[in-house]
């Protein structure tokens, strides 16, 4: 076990790559000194750094069993301590009952989840609660379908039954999951990426990234772009589909980034975007602002647009490009600050030792 504060912890994150966050925790945890793996069922289109990919993608639904079952029981001996994501662990759960978890218990093992958005998120809360939302509405498509809330309420009380802690990448699931903690990404270390302020002296250049369009919000961002394009002298650039490490440099070429207008909190693209010192547009609820640490809430430099907002904000934008170079300053400084992967490693690695501490001081 991991009680010995000399014994290095040995760490798995499974089964998700999802946003690159397990992979930017797990690089940090190894610099400070913890054996951390990252294992995925199959690497997301992005090509995220992963240690072990069971590349399941393809395999049939009792082909994929099978073989999570064999890497859990391998998983055994290996590790002390177990960080699932995205709401899963290493096999299906049969209705609200499950056999891993309870058998990592037994085993004194220590299990973690991480949600991280669409895994949890309930389309029902979204509907009464939220006046924009990436789950939809009865009359509109969205992220969620109704039948699937019970599914996600049964992968909540599984992992609070068995997790000795649960954490949320978006504030918002704090609203369905309260004993949990909100942790910012990991997902990309400032002082691995060089910031490449913006021009305001050239013809600036918008980028979106979206890696789902219905839950980004993309066809309205599409729909402002075209319109401030008749407006305004830029560039529109629209990256999909391409590995991280490639979306990186085009990331590069940027002086502004739009995120999304339907979730209500920042993602990995935005992280990304920040620590190269640009700017960022988002959609924020500020209702959530509430689950934050009050300094990272007051500090948060986004620039925040609903969709009826868009082209207003934009436009501003555009017409006084000089602040970019500020935002984008506040930015980077944000970042280094709140997403620094090393220092949200440190606190989980505390963490895993002692659950009952608290994740913020």
């Amino acid at each position: 076990m991991i009680d010995d504060a000399a014994t290095p912890p040995r760490i798995l994150h499974f089964p998700t790559d999802v946003g690159g966050n397990p992979s930017g925790l797990a690089r940090a945890e190894r610099r400070l000194g913890a054996h951390s793996t990252v294992a995925v069922i199959h690497r997301s289109s992005l090509a995220y750094d992963v240690d072990v990919d069971l590349d399941l993608a393809s395999s049939s639904r009792f082909h994929r069993t099978l073989r999570r079952a064999a890497f859990a029981v391998r998983c055994l001996h290996r590790y002390d301590l177990f960080h699932f994501n995205f709401a899963q662990t290493f096999l299906p759960r049969l209705g609200p009952f499950g056999v891993d978890l309870p058998l990592l218990r037994a085993l004194g093992k220590r299990i973690f989840m991480t949600f991280q958005g669409c895994d949890v998120r309930r389309k029902d809360y979204c509907r009464d609660h939220y006046e924009i939302s990436c789950c939809g509405n009865d009359s509109g498509p969205g992220l969620c379908r109704l039948h699937d809330d019970p599914a996600k309420e049964r992968a909540v009380a599984y992992a609070r039954r068995f997790a000795h802690r649960l954490f949320c990448l978006n504030p918002d699931l704090l609203n369905i999951i309260p004993d949990a903690d909100f942790i910012p990404y990991a997902s990309v270390d400032p002082a691995d990426v060089s910031p490449v302020p913006a021009r305001p002296d050239r013809k600036l250049t918008l980028i979106h990234a979206p890696t789902s369009r219905l839950i980004k919000g993309t066809d309205r961002i599409l729909h402002v772009a075209e319109q401030l394009r008749s407006r305004f002298d830029i560039d529109w650039r629209l990256v999909e589909g391409l590995p991280h490490a490639e979306a990186m440099r085009q990331y590069r070429h940027a002086d502004l980034a739009i995120d999304q207008l339907k979730v209500g909190w920042y993602g990995a693209f935005a992280v990304e975007m920040m620590a190269l010192g640009k700017p960022v547009v988002c959609y924020i609820r500020d209702a959530d602002l509430r689950h934050l640490p009050p300094a990272m809430a007051e500090e948060l430099p986004v620039i925040r647009a609903t969709p009826d907002s868009l082209l207003d904000v934009l436009s501003d934008l555009m017409h006084a490009p000089q602040r970019l170079v500020e935002l984008g300053q506040r930015s980077r400084a944000f970042v280094q600050r709140w997403h620094d992967p090393l220092k949200i490693a440190r606190r989980l690695l505390q963490l895993y030792r002692d659950p009952s501490l608290p994740f913020w001081n």
